[in-house]
């Protein structure tokens, strides 16, 4: 679509899709702010390599001329646009580009995720930045040694873990825990967070009911970018009952050393993706984290709320080492259909993932919650 100066400053442009969009400088318009910011940038743009393709200068054609007071700055840039300048409007153009790119995204993930996980962006022209290695299980820093699984314990169960006389052998049993799911691989109990699943070395296959975090996500999934600010989030696209799981939060497992060193550099960009493993009570040297920045999946991409739908929960299954705990987030409550996956930050970063406790406080939080606390 072509827009010349003599359709006058409120006019029409199809910005995306079937949906008309009227672009005014008028007070009051109702309009997208992000959809108004990206066509006046894309028009300046336009325009001031239209008005340097003319040998001329801003202050020339600026001069002489005086911007009311009651003239809004976009309404005072078209009065002071040259007649013969032609807009070209290519946000659509744009935005088929941007979804093409965003396919090959969603495809990428999904092999990794080995589920449905689709990118929504209605906001505006922004890509997902995927600058990091897709993974589905965390992957372990050059300076932790390999765990030992030669005495892994497997369960005794003849009859597929199934509720009965084979929850006294099973593997949770074994390690002195309750058993988490039932027989539909719910979770049942939203305090006791310690998880042993079935493992290599049992005789149970994979549809055992006490085998569900390893299968990985099962549920179809959305990135979408946020209205509010928050960048990009991460929504249902199906209902999911409460006591389910639904991602995994994986990454590169790190030292304590390492933590400490990297959480430094990520306060400087005000951006973290460590989780500490925190679970146990362990010599602070011995501790560790996932780190989500160079590996890891969409959960880096779900966003805090103060009043969340998922917890975190510390599942082992191959490793028994009481550091090596695998972090699975289910829902806290029944979830509807294209509502937002939320958990809350303060129950995974710590003081030794930031330079100062005042750094972190000092990020706001947009959670937009009735008890939002303010801050991360």
């Amino acid at each position: 679509m072509e827009i010349t100066k003599s359709h006058n400053i409120v006019f029409h442009a199809k910005l995306s899709g079937a949906s008309a969009y009227e672009v005014s400088t008028y007070p009051g318009t109702a309009l997208d702010p992000k959809v108004v910011n990206t066509f006046m940038q894309d028009y300046t743009t336009q325009l001031d390599k239209h008005v340097l393709s003319k040998g001329t200068t801003w202050d020339e054609l600026l001069k002489g001329k005086k911007r009311q007071s009651k003239v809004g700055p976009f309404e005072w840039l078209w009065q002071c646009t040259p007649s013969d300048f032609v807009y070209k409007c290519t946000y659509n153009e744009k935005k088929y580009e941007q979804r093409l790119k965003l396919r090959k995204i969603e495809d990428k993930l999904s092999q990794a995720h080995k589920s449905v996980i689709a990118i929504v962006n209605e906001v505006d022209l922004e890509l997902l930045l995927i600058d990091f290695k897709p993974i589905n299980v965390s992957v372990l820093s050059n300076e932790i040694i390999f765990p030992d699984n030669s005495f892994q314990i497997g369960c005794e169960c003849t009859t597929g873990c199934k509720a009965g006389l084979a929850r006294e052998v099973c593997c949770p049993t074994l390690h002195g825990v309750k058993h988490m799911y039932d027989d539909n691989e719910i979770a049942k109990d939203m305090v006791n967070t310690a998880i042993y699943e079935c493992n290599s070395s049992c005789p149970c296959l994979m549809d055992c009911p006490n085998r569900v975090v390893q299968k990985g996500t099962v549920f179809a999934l959305e990135v979408f970018r946020t209205t509010d600010g928050r960048g990009w989030g991460v929504k249902t696209m199906e209902d999911i009952p409460k006591g389910s799981f639904v991602i995994e939060y994986v990454g590169e497992v790190i030292t304590d050393t390492q933590a400490e060193a990297r959480g430094l550099e990520y306060d400087g960009h005000r951006l973290t993706y460590l989780f500490d493993m925190d679970f146990v009570e362990t010599d602070s040297k011995m501790a560790l984290s996932i780190d989500a920045t160079k590996f890891g999946n969409i959960s880096r991409f779900v966003n805090h709320s103060c009043s969340p739908n998922m917890i975190n929960y510390k599942v082992w299954i191959e490793y028994r080492d009481p550091r090596l705990q695998r972090i699975a987030f289910f829902t806290s409550r029944d979830i509807s259909a294209q509502e937002e996956l939320t958990f809350d930050y303060r129950m995974s970063i710590t003081t030794k993932n930031s330079a100062t406790p005042a750094a972190r406080n000092s990020i706001p939080c947009l959670c937009g919650a009735m008890n939002c606390q303010g801050f991360l």
